[in-house]
């Protein structure tokens, strides 16, 4: 019987064969990344490896489909067939490589797998890729060397296979037992839906699930480009009323200052002085404006992503998708954030970037939400050194710092960092300068810490300057030191810090939690701003400070110092409760009877935060 099922099982071997090749590129994930996996117990290692292989068998099957229809249908033996299979197989598997493994560079960045999100920002691949593979040539010879093996094993098996002898009969029964494992594998079983990136949570600890997942099989899961469901745990009047959405500050009168926001690429607390004293600074002046300032030590960010985080800052709107929201389906709904509401009470606005106005959607996203006066790379007529990646921080500042000083007053603007992204580009003299720190991202730390002080120096004396209130925090967090704890909330913890000149009241550290989302309404808070609004975010000045971040397949964290709740939306879970130390470390706690009020409570909201913003999102109301 066996022998009747010949090329079932030689179909079968080559599947066999992908999944130990695709084995070995989440080993390599583990050894790259093992130190984020602290303290998880060996058998959801073993788990995650097993829901991997399920994962790379449904991406092999996808990717290579061409493939294993030409082998099952055709003479094997005949040369075109075998040329058209190879053919397929190059195409295939050379893309899902090639996803797998430059993913390994972005990782750090991300903390999560990319996927059809990878499309969206192809425009931006030709300004860094030199300055990637430079960096990570490594991965470049890995994959040339890795993919020339797999041909060759390939090649060798295809070539030297040998038909059997069969009727007609045992022939449909190979299509048929074929089809049928294949179909049975494609869909992850016979449930009640196929199985999805959003299941991997539930059979293994959240914290591996990007190492159970792969590039490929996450980029086929979210190619559809589809609105999100819209949630009913409550009453929508309930819920809204719940996290506070209608506002209106009616405390003191509304008083028009100027509004700046600075958001600073990649600078996460790691990477600030003053959150982490045990390692040396490398942003002294940044240490010292934030300990004169407002500053919450647990800031956090509400996406991963650059693009995530101006929808989040300027306009309330967090990174509760899969899909970034410049990039959604909803990239033209209006939203009122902080840019109309001052409009209307007569702010002129401006956002200036040194990048390409194209960058990551941001020109759509501005143009329809913050400001029409988008002043960018294409703005800059001096010469710089960085051309491929945009105006060096160094050059670009003191440009956006004279535009301010004849900005009508009052005004809401707000500029983002370009530098401390890789390749991390330090421009001379400051590369010469700066050539005893080895490190380039400590590097362009230290470069971007410098053109902030000359920024702040040039516009200390300023009018507009001296009647602001500025807004600080990073667009997302990235690579560290190595010395915070790898945990769901270091994974979005960022500084966030407001400075009102000359209010020394006002301007005193803060030891709770807040989010991106919350900084606009703490502005208009702080301004007396008057007008009804709505917005996810409040105002960092109210007592509530809860804070909530999506991690990606349905996991929601909710944040409010010390402690943090993980929730499963998909499949309506409490996975985790956990206390937040000054460390920076986190404690497991029970869900019992002792914790569970803080559990109902932080359940309710974050619930009633995925509601409103399906439902708001959906229907184009903020």
């Amino acid at each position: 019987m066996l022998q009747k099922l010949h090329k079932s099982f030689f179909i079968f071997k080559l599947l066999g064969i992908c999944l130990l090749l695709l084995l070995t590129h989440r080993i390599l994930f583990l050894l790259m990344f093992h130190a984020q996996f602290n303290d998880v117990p060996t058998i959801e290692f073993v788990k995650a490896f097993l829901i991997g292989s399920l994962t790379d068998a449904i991406a092999s099957i996808y990717f290579l489909l061409p493939m294993w229809l030409t082998l099952l249908f055709f003479n094997i033996e005949h040369r075109y067939t075998q040329r058209i299979a190879l053919g397929w197989f190059v195409v295939g598997f050379l893309l899902a490589c090639i996803l797998n493994l430059s993913d390994l560079g972005y990782y750090p960045i991300t903390k999560k797998r990319m996927g059809a999100e990878l499309i969206d920002i192809l425009p931006e691949v030709p300004a860094l890729m030199g300055a990637y593979l430079k960096d990570y040539w490594y991965l470049l010879i890995l994959l040339i060397a890795f993919f020339v093996f797999a041909f060759w094993l390939f090649k060798k098996r295809i070539q030297n296979y040998k038909n059997a002898e069969l009727n007609f009969k045992f022939k449909l029964m190979n299509y048929v037992f074929v089809v049928f494992v294949f179909f049975t594998t494609m869909r992850g079983g016979y449930g009640v839906r196929p199985f999805m990136p959003f299941d991997i949570p539930s059979y293994v600890d959240p914290r591996l699930q990007w190492l159970a997942s792969n590039t490929p099989f996450q980029f086929l899961h979210t190619l559809e480009n589809k609105n999100i469901k819209t949630e009913t745990y409550f009453k929508d009047e309930e819920a809204e009323q719940l996290i506070g959405l209608k506002k209106q500050f009616t405390s003191k009168p509304f008083t028009k200052k100027n509004v700046l926001f600075i958001i600073l690429e990649s600078f996460c607390s790691e990477r600030i002085g003053l959150f982490n004293p045990e390692v040396k600074s490398y942003t002294p002046f940044l240490d010292s404006l934030f300990s004169q300032s407002r500053t919450y030590k647990y800031g956090m960010a509400n996406g991963r992503m650059t693009i995530d985080a101006l929808p989040s800052v300027l306009s309330g709107m967090p990174s509760f998708m899969e899909k970034n929201y410049c990039y959604s389906n909803y990239n033209n709904n209006t939203v009122h954030g902080i840019g109309p509401l001052l409009e209307a009470e007569g702010y002129h606005t401006a956002f200036y970037y040194g990048g390409l106005k194209s960058t990551f959607g941001f020109e759509n996203y501005i143009n329809l939400n913050f400001s029409k006066n988008y002043i960018a790379q294409e703005d800059f007529d001096q010469p710089y050194e960085n051309s491929g990646w945009g105006v060096d921080d160094h050059l670009y500042l003191p440009f956006i710092a004279n535009k301010l000083k004849v900005l009508p007053q009052p005004f809401c603007a707000s500029f983002l960092t370009l530098s401390l992204h890789h390749p991390f580009p330090v421009p001379e003299p400051y590369k010469s300068l700066l050539d005893t720190i080895k490190d380039p991202a400590k590097k362009s730390m230290k470069y971007t810490d410098i053109a902030l002080q000359q920024f702040f120096n040039q516009v200390k004396d300023e009018s507009w300057f001296k009647n602001s209130v500025i807004a600080i925090c990073a667009d997302h967090t990235s690579g560290g030191f190595g010395n915070f704890e790898a945990n769901s909330v270091n994974e979005f913890a960022i500084p966030v810090s407001f400075l009102a000149v000359g209010d020394t009241a006002f301007n005193k550290p803060q030891d709770v939690s807040v989010s991106q989302i919350d900084m606009f309404p703490t502005v208009l808070d702080y301004l007396g701003y008057n007008k009804p609004f709505v917005s996810l975010g409040k105002s960092a000045l109210s007592k509530s400070h809860s804070t909530i971040q999506y991690g990606g397949n349905g996991m929601f964290i909710i944040f409010e110092f010390p402690y943090m709740l993980e929730f499963d939306n998909n499949h309506q879970t409490i996975t985790k409760l956990c206390k937040y130390n000054e460390d920076r470390t986190m404690t497991q706690l029970p869900i019992d009877k002792e914790n569970d009020l803080i559990v109902k409570k932080l359940l309710k909201e974050v619930k009633s935060y995925i509601q409103v913003f399906s439902c708001r999102v959906n229907k184009n109301q903020f």
